[in-house]
């Protein structure tokens, strides 16, 4: 009672009032910004690396001898525990042209059976679910429709700059060709459009192409599949598919996971995020700062009324817990209004950014720049818990130093001239 009382000061106190209501204001938009841009962040990093392994391998099996790759490896891989798909795959650059314009591609070379397990082709999985997969077409006849193996699969970016959509007609050129008297002549082959992905990050959209693995290994005079694609339930912990990969592979192979290949990618990403965590965790601590000057100034103007108290028989630690108390009050309220506004800000981030955009009149989130089509944000409880935590103990270890004080008042010197 006396602390909230003590909040709400009379008139003549009101600058502690004042003081008070901008330390709650402080640490309400210091919780706010803390759970906000990490929020953004995890979003960032969960639409990335969900989208980016709904296309790339999770882990690979590379072999000096691409001969050793068979299918009786992929069998056995297959078996692995923990494994959900593991299939050959030819990779190789080419370059992609159409009446309207040409371009470098990416070309990947897959069975049909694996393609279709693929996230985005499949349509499930939270990259699919995001806003990727088969925007024009269908990925049914890859390999097996009436095209037979001169159907292929194109990327959104790919097909907006060459200006052909599903069912058009596209010519891959490949440097490596065959050898004659006039020397090398590049390898050159209409395929027909089957579909049109779009993988939700515009760098993979503008390079990638997919082909049957069959008509990949002949365009490409390969013996054999470059690598082995293998796709773990688990891609966050992939570590116990590797060990068990490492034992079936023929020696002298490499078995690596997506992290190793996208290492500065994910030390990136790691850096960032812990970097921005104390940055923001730091700022919460300035604005529980403002706490002291406000206890100071009340401590100050209630020293007679703590010398009463004192003398009325009230020990140090009811008088420290007083003063306690106010301080927490404003550091729990202001960190549950951080909380809550923080989460809506998460929860509504769509429509605040179209709001930006309405208001400004400029994209605020250009998929030029950042690679994804929108602006992401992902809520981590864990992390709202930790804010939680963190704004409470910085106010709470803020009222200590002006709260101790009060508790050490002498009512003597206190009342002496009163």
């Amino acid at each position: 009672m006396l602390a909230f009382r003590y909040l709400r000061t009379r008139r003549k106190h009101g600058g502690v009032t004042l003081i008070s209501v901008i330390s709650f204001v402080g640490i309400m938009l210091a919780v706010t910004a803390l759970i906000a841009v990490m929020s953004i962040m995890n979003g960032f990093r969960h639409e990335l690396l969900s989208r980016l392994l709904g296309v790339q391998p999770h882990v690979y099996v590379y072999t000096t001898d691409n001969r050793l790759l068979t299918d009786e490896l992929t069998n056995q891989i297959n078996a692995v525990p923990g494994v959900r798909m593991a299939g050959p795959v030819i990779a190789a650059q080419a370059l992609l042209s159409s009446e309207r314009a040409a371009t470098g591609a990416q070309v990947i070379g897959v069975r049909p059976q694996d393609l279709a397990r693929f996230d985005l082709i499949a349509g499930d999985g939270e990259a699919a679910a995001a806003g990727g997969g088969i925007v024009q077409g269908s990925a049914d006849e890859f390999g097996v429709g009436h095209h037979g193996g001169d159907g292929i699969l194109i990327g959104s970016g790919i097909a907006a700059h060459l200006g052909v959509s599903a069912g058009d007609t596209v010519t891959l050129l490949a440097p490596q060709g065959a050898s004659t008297p006039m020397g090398t002549v590049p390898r050159r082959k209409n395929y027909v459009v089957e579909g049109v992905v779009s993988m939700g990050v515009l760098d993979l959209d503008r390079i990638y192409v997919f082909m049957p693995l069959e008509q990949a290994a002949l365009f490409f005079n390969r013996t054999g599949a470059d690598y082995i694609d293998i796709r773990v339930t688990n891609p966050d912990a992939p570590e116990a598919v590797v060990e068990a990969v490492r034992q079936l592979v023929p020696p002298g192979s490499a078995v690596f996971d997506w992290r190793r290949q996208n290492q500065s990618f994910w030390t990136a990403l790691q850096v960032e995020r812990m970097a921005m965590r104390l940055i923001l965790s730091i700022i919460v601590l300035i604005a529980a700062m403002n706490i002291i000057s406000g206890l100071v100034m009340l401590v100050k103007n209630k020293s007679r009324d703590i010398a009463i108290l004192r003398t009325m028989g009230a020990t140090q630690g009811s008088i420290m817990r007083i003063f306690l108390i106010s301080g927490a009050m404003i550091g729990v309220l202001g960190t549950a209004a951080g909380i809550v506004l923080g989460i809506l800000i998460a929860v509504f981030i769509g429509p605040i950014q179209d709001f930006l955009a309405f208001v400004t009149g400029v994209d605020v989130f250009d998929p030029s720049v950042y690679l994804l089509y929108r602006l992401p944000a992902r809520l981590d409880w864990a992390e709202v818990v930790f804010v939680a935590f963190w704004g409470f103990a910085t106010a709470l270890l803020a009222t200590l130093p002006p709260s101790w004080r009060a508790g050490r008042i002498d009512p003597v010197e206190a009342l002496r001239y009163e």
